[in-house]
């Protein structure tokens, strides 16, 4: 295993730096703390993603720890989460993986970011067989290999775009015509097939449908071949850092649309703080949103109660990766507690099987390990701030239609 700068352990507790032997496992004992580990991508490409997911982590281990531990049985047993950085490459995260059920004895894992890594790193937790939960994977296919230790929180792509279909075309009126451009990685294609087969079942013309690489810079072939289309909906998938530089080059090039969807990017707060009033009347949809009203017995007692904790600690609101990330390890302590046992069967019989009801929503998984309860988001970025469109339970702004 490599042993560069980026490739470091961090294993949390509430009080302190857990140092633990890199050079023997031993058995878990009743005194020992349940461990889950995680490969994060907190360099790299994917660092602004990687973090959420660590802040995400945090929260839960710290409400966990701060309630005294996790009940196995009649004994309560502090919650650590190991984790290490996979610099933001696929093959280190599932080296990592191997580490952490190898070396660090890790009870359960966390996914890498992401719907391709998720499926890779699927292979090797199935191996080890160690229960694994995605947190940021939402493309079906992940889940096609019927693994029995691969859960996800995020339901369905198909949800998400038939929900942003619905809603433009009702609310737009003329639009006819849209230009999908999407990262050529696993999630931000499958979600713009899924956006173009919808939009044509709904009337509307794919007039554009590209692809573009990891790590593309010049955005102009691309953006003039769209703006020769001059297309009404302009909808495109990728990550945090790719659609923060595409919307500054529409914007040099003057390619403007009724509406220009970026999903999920536009969905951050750093994307705001990236390119500033170029993000004004973006639209993305998310999975989840502060200003929900979920209840949570179990731990944070609902989605109001988690939203202020999580500014208090990282003066930021946080998006739908963070509350995944909570949501996937408070889903673990749960059944944990429900099992009595660490033990991998009883943990994952409880998670086949029962319903969760977090702060997050109701998470369910189905037969192929995916939460297939819907309930999404559609927000709008106005002024610089987020405005939720639908649903109209907790809507706070109209769609103000054009982008310039």
């Amino acid at each position: 295993m490599p042993h560069s700068r980026g490739y470091r352990r961090f294993a949390r507790t509430t009080t302190a730096v857990a140092a633990l032997s890199l050079f023997a496992v031993q058995a878990a004992s009743a005194a020992d703390p349940v461990r889950m580990g995680a490969p994060l991508a907190l360099t790299g490409s994917l660092a602004d993603e990687g973090h959420k997911l660590l802040h995400g982590y945090e929260m839960c281990v710290d409400a966990v720890n701060a309630k005294g531990g996790v009940k196995v049985g009649s004994e309560t047993r502090k919650l650590e989460m190991i984790q290490y950085d996979y610099q933001s490459d696929t093959n280190t995260a599932v080296q990592l993986i191997q580490r952490l059920v190898t070396v660090d004895n890790v009870d359960f894992l966390m996914s890498p970011y992401n719907s391709g890594a998720t499926k890779t790193a699927a292979v090797a937790a199935e191996r080890y067989d160690t229960p694994m939960i995605a947190s940021a994977a939402a493309t079906p296919s992940v889940y096609d290999q019927h693994f029995k230790n691969l859960y996800g929180v995020l339901f369905p792509n198909a949800i998400i775009t038939s929900s942003e279909v619905d809603f433009y075309k009702t609310n737009v009126p003329g639009l006819k015509t849209v230009a999908l451009v999407a990262l050529n990685s696993l999630f931000p294609k499958a979600l713009a097939q899924q956006l173009k087969d919808m939009a044509q079942k709904a009337g509307m013309e794919p007039v554009y449908d590209g692809v573009y690489s990891p790590g593309t810079l010049d955005y102009a072939n691309l953006l003039t071949e769209i703006k020769s289309k001059n297309p009404d909906w302009i909808y495109a998938s990728g990550f945090i850092q790719d659609l923060a530089l595409l919307r500054r080059q529409m914007a040099g090039l003057g390619l403007t649309a009724k509406v220009v969807t970026m999903n999920a990017a536009a969905a951050y707060p750093e994307f705001v703080r990236n390119v500033g009033p170029l993000a004004n009347n973006v639209t993305s949809s998310a999975w989840w949103h502060p200003r929900l009203s979920y209840t949570d017995s179990f731990l944070f007692g609902g989605t109001a109660q988690y939203a202020a904790d999580f500014t208090k600690k990282y003066t930021d609101e946080p998006t739908y990766l963070e509350a995944a990330a909570t949501a996937s390890c408070e889903v673990y302590v749960e059944s944990i507690e429900a099992a009595g046992t660490t033990k991998k069967d009883s943990v994952r019989n409880v998670m086949s099987t029962k319903r969760f009801e977090t702060f997050y929503g109701p998470i369910k998984f189905n037969a192929d390990g995916q939460n297939d309860v819907p309930a999404p988001v559609i927000l709008q970025i106005q002024d610089q701030k987020f405005q939720v469109l639908a649903p109209d339970a907790v809507k706070t702004g109209k769609l103000v239609v054009g982008v310039h």
